[in-house]
């Protein structure tokens, strides 16, 4: 395969720590790492979104996810 170019080994390394960190804050329920996840997504612009975002897939998704704390 060779060697990944700096650009697209950045984003590929970007995506990994999303779902690093979202999956860290379903096992620990923490909402902070939830946050950071979101806010890091390429998809979200900023942290205020993030954290709209967050609060509203929580609450319609109350029933599928684990508490956040």
């Amino acid at each position: 395969m060779g060697e990944i170019p700096t650009f697209y080994k950045g984003l590929i390394e970007q995506q990994e720590a999303v779902e690093k960190l979202i999956v860290d804050a379903a096992v620990e329920h923490s909402y902070e790492k939830a946050l950071m996840a979101f806010t890091l997504s390429k998809t979200v612009p900023s942290l205020l979104v993030a954290k709209k975002i967050l609060d509203d897939m929580i609450v319609a998704n109350k029933a599928y996810w684990p508490e956040l704390h």
